[in-house]
């Protein structure tokens, strides 16, 4: 009776010592909501089928959020190539960790995006469509 009375207690001690131990000194603090509001522009990697690898030399895109209420955000995106514009609508997402969100578009297609500086983010675009495509955009607040 007495050596499982202390096995008992010797247990007890130990859940509770793993019950009562602090956090790891490495644990990440929580990241403040992004501000996304503003114009992001910048250079676009991507494969396109049918054509391929391209770093779309002619083609810029130009990122416009307008609106943002708490973690979500609607603006559009302008494509320009070879001078020639097309505007599609955007309505987005900030994830719960607010550092990724995603963005969906008018004219189809979803984008997964990354909060890499409060001036500086990186898109990801996919569309499933006929042709299908994938672009990496690096994008920097202007």
């Amino acid at each position: 009776m007495k050596i499982a009375f202390t096995v008992i207690a010797l247990i007890l001690v130990v859940l509770t010592c793993g019950c009562t131990a602090a956090a790891p000194s490495g644990t990440p603090a929580a990241t403040a909501l992004p501000n996304l509001t503003g114009t992001w522009t910048g250079p676009m990697q991507g494969y396109d089928q049918g054509t391929g690898f391209s770093d779309y030399p002619n083609f810029t895109s130009t990122l416009v959020i307008t609106e943002q209420r708490g973690r979500l955000f609607s603006g559009q995106i302008i494509f320009s190539d070879n001078g020639t514009q097309s505007v599609s609508g955007i309505a987005g997402i900030i994830g719960r960790d607010n550092r990724t969100f995603t963005i969906t578009e008018e004219f189809g297609g979803y984008s997964y995006g990354e909060v890499l500086a409060p001036d500086e983010i990186e898109v990801s675009y996919l569309d499933d469509g006929s042709p299908y495509s994938a672009a990496i955009d690096s994008f920097k607040r202007v």
